[in-house]
This record gives C-alpha cells, structure tokens and sequence, in this order.
C-alpha cells in the first residue's frame, strides 16, 4: 500500500465479551459483502482485492467507503484466514476469504 493503514484484528467468539481497554469487543456490521475466496500464497491478496474491486465495479455494485481526513475509511472490509497454519504449512494451499461491505 502506498500510505497507512489502520487495521483491526479479531477472533470470533461464541458469546459476547466484555473489553478491558485494549482488547475491544464489537460486531461486524449487519449488511450485504461482496466476498471472494483465494486458495494460494497470501502475497497473492492485493492482486485477488483487485479482481473483486474491478469486478463490483463491472456489475456496478458501490461499497461502503466514504472519504476520511488522511484517505478512504470502509465500514468494513475483512481478509478471514481459513487455513490454520499449524494444520497446513504450505502457504500456496491457505484459504483466504475477502469479504467488502456493499453500501446501502
């Protein structure tokens, strides 16, 4: 990427938890995602994020991003790793699913 990101990391949970200050507890966002899954190397994304993007814009579908003060802002756009590496080592063999938030 050509400029900072700001990124959350989450594990699904089975209930809801509580924060402790820097563990937060939230919800995805309720809506439609367009979603993708790529089998291979996760050095592959940017390139699978492309495919998606381009391929939304095709069916003119628009995502739920709107401008912030330093770029872009998403109301959500998820990489869901599929593939437990202690499972399966060999990177080229992960799964990994995309899923953007559509807009209203």
């Amino acid at each position: 990427m050509e400029r900072e990101l700001e990124v959350d990391a989450g594990v699904p949970v089975g209930a809801a938890v509580d924060g402790d200050g820097q563990v937060v507890a939230d919800r995805l966002p309720a809506g439609r995602y367009a979603t993708v899954t790529h089998v291979g190397h996760p050095s592959e994304l940017l390139g699978v994020t492309k495919a998606l993007l381009d391929w939304a814009a095709e069916q003119g579908l628009r995502w739920d991003v709107s401008p912030g003060d330093l770029g872009e802002r998403w109301g959500c756009r998820l990489e869901i790793y599929l593939t437990d590496p202690s499972q399966e080592p060999d990177m080229s063999k992960w799964q990994t699913q995309l899923a953007f938030r559509l807009a209203d």
